[in-house]
């Protein structure tokens, strides 16, 4: 974008404070971006590959059934057999 002359030197130190102001919280978004990235690389574990055939436990957190209360329901539900393979983290 092309910037134009200002007749007015006011106008002129606020649009560079603002650009500033631009640059520093453009900055400060990719330090927190880089540290959330580093938090999460320590913290995150490898998902599971389950291949076709394959038994595993599904979670029933955010599941809902028609039992009057999840206390006496199983938490994993399963285990079920893996039919196919439907994504990259499936």
């Amino acid at each position: 974008m092309k910037e134009r002359e200002a007749n007015n030197p006011g106008a002129t130190m606020y649009a560079h404070w603002m650009q500033d102001i631009h640059r520093q919280a453009k900055q400060t978004l990719e330090n927190t971006q880089e540290w959330m990235k580093k938090y999460i690389d320590l913290k995150g574990t490898e998902q599971p590959s389950i291949e076709v055939g394959e038994f595993g436990m599904l979670n029933a957190k955010n599941i809902r059934t028609k039992r009057p209360s999840k206390k006496p329901s199983p938490n994993p539900y399963g285990p079920f057999k893996g039919l196919e393979k439907t994504g990259s983290r499936a």
